[in-house]
């Protein structure tokens, strides 16, 4: 199974953990989660670093699950 990226960071109104969409919108959801190709990472982790809904955006490896959506990877 291929590994992706998606883009974690924490609410900055109640610290919870939410993923970056691919409509740049914040989800408590990581399948909802965009999973980014390796040339995409860099330039959306830039792009949620300007955001200031969220604090301390990370990249986190992800895969992609059953149904196309993305899952944690297995540590």
């Amino acid at each position: 199974m291929a590994t992706h990226k998606v883009i974690t960071a924490k609410n900055a109104d109640n610290g919870n953990t939410v993923y970056l969409t691919s409509c740049d919108a914040w989800t408590p959801d990581i399948a909802v989660a965009e999973l980014l190709q390796k040339e995409d990472e860099d330039w959306r982790l830039a792009f949620a670093n300007r955001l200031h809904e969220v604090t301390g955006p990370a990249l986190l490896d992800a895969v992609e699950g059953k149904f196309g959506m993305a899952e944690l990877a297995a540590a």
